[in-house]
């Protein structure tokens, strides 16, 4: 069935950016005596603001896209698709941006990045809709597309919102179940209280002291807590994660997730043992086939890798199928083919001396701006070499950029 469209605006920090910079160039021409120019490049204001105004991600319950000018640009002009269906979907992932206080809580914001078919789109949770959008397209996606952080903030926004606003929150926290405090721990935490949070898994954990589930949540917890790599909340963090993998049993949902919390924090031995004991109980298992082929590609053991990835071509959903599969042919291509090997190696060189060399030029772009646009004012000399480093450095970026599409494009499997 259709569901009404659901639209979130993406980021205004590059038409913000694009803004400052077009207002300080015009006042240097305007400086310079070129008024004629000087409003013409003022009139590029205009359709900074309508791309603005007009740029979107909207999602239907079937397709996700991306609209307006900057959309019909990127795909008429470098060819970026903005459109992708759920059921191409291959991978959703969710970062975090944290400011802490002094309170000991945090601002947090949250970045999702959906992936699949050659398509990439960010969307934000500093805009209001995000909670709305996020659960509509979590819910069409499932649950095996998301990684652990997105399946906390699933369920944060399913049962959240309405735990914020129940009198239950007000309530003696002693008198609560077990269940039901992990789940206000877990929303508090998401939601930055970290001080409040804490009080309720301390007491969920005097209840059901030998919980793994709770126990994987805590370590998450304590994780997310320890602010400038505080080494007394990391181990106790590990410790919670070694307690939780012990007593995980036969769950091989948790065990993933374990596991993945296990690869996060860089411990592969116990990530492997993890993504085995789930594969033990479900052979089937897409996430932890997944795991122990990233874990074997780090030890460079490329049969291994397409083995895992063959594995979980056997996945149900076709879109993660198809994208193991195609891992799988090309790892196993590389095993095979030593010329092959060879070019991907000078490929992956070259893509990361262009991805370096774009950095720099949006840096040196910023920079030479910032020369030009404020010590200019004082030395006509330090503004010219200022707007020549400025209009050098951007053909680079421009030139990386298309160089970068080039070289991302992996080898013929």
């Amino acid at each position: 069935h259709s569901m009404e469209t659901i639209s979130i605006r993406p980021g205004l920090v590059p038409y913000t950016l694009s803004a400052a910079v077009v207002m300080t160039i015009g006042s240097t021409l305007l400086k310079q005596g070129w008024t004629g120019s000087a409003v013409s490049c003022w009139a590029l204001l205009l359709p900074i603001v309508l791309a603005a105004a007009f740029d979107r991600i909207e999602f239907d319950g079937r397709t996700i896209r991306h609209r307006g000018p900057l959309a019909f640009l990127l795909a008429h002009l470098f060819s970026i698709r903005g459109e992708l269906s759920t059921s191409d979907i291959e991978a959703i992932t969710t970062e975090t941006t944290r400011v802490s206080f002094a309170t000991g809580d945090a601002r947090i914001s949250y970045h999702t990045r959906i992936s699949g078919a050659g398509v990439d789109i960010v969307v934000r949770s500093h805009r209001s809709t995000y909670a709305q959008f996020i659960k509509a397209l979590f819910r069409a996606a499932g649950a095996h597309k998301l990684d652990p952080r997105s399946s906390e903030i699933f369920e944060y926004f399913e049962t959240g919102s309405a735990l914020k606003g129940s009198p239950v929150l007000k309530s003696d926290i002693a008198a609560m179940p077990a269940p039901l405090l992990r789940r206000v721990g877990n929303s508090l935490r998401l939601a930055g209280k970290l001080a409040q949070a804490s009080s309720y898994f301390r007491v969920a954990y005097e209840k059901e002291p030998r919980n793994p589930k709770l126990l994987y949540e805590m370590s998450r917890f304590f994780h997310s807590s320890a602010q400038r790599e505080d080494a007394r909340l990391l181990q106790r963090s590990d410790a919670c994660l070694r307690l939780a993998s012990r007593l995980a049993g036969d769950a091989p949902d948790l065990l993933e997730r374990i596991g993945e919390a296990f690869f996060e924090r860089l411990d592969f031995k116990r990530a492997s043992e993890c993504f085995h004991r789930a594969l033990a109980l479900d052979p089937a298992r897409f996430r932890a086939n997944i795991g122990l082929a990233e874990i074997a590609l780090r030890d460079g053991k490329l049969a291994h890798v397409a083995h895992f990835y063959n594995a979980a071509a056997l996945s149900g959903d076709m879109a993660l199928a198809r994208m193991a599969g195609r891992e799988a042919r090309y790892y196993g291509r590389l095993m095979e083919d030593d010329d092959f090997l060879e070019a991907e190696l000078h490929r992956i060189r070259i893509s990361n001396q262009v991805r370096w060399a774009r950095r720099l030029a949006t840096m040196t772009f910023f920079s030479a701006w910032l020369v030009g646009g404020i010590a200019g004012r004082f030395s006509s000399m330090v503004e010219d070499f200022g707007w020549a480093i400025m209009a050098t450095s951007g053909l680079i970026w421009c030139a990386a950029m298309f160089t970068t599409r080039f070289f991302r494009r992996r080898g013929r499997e």
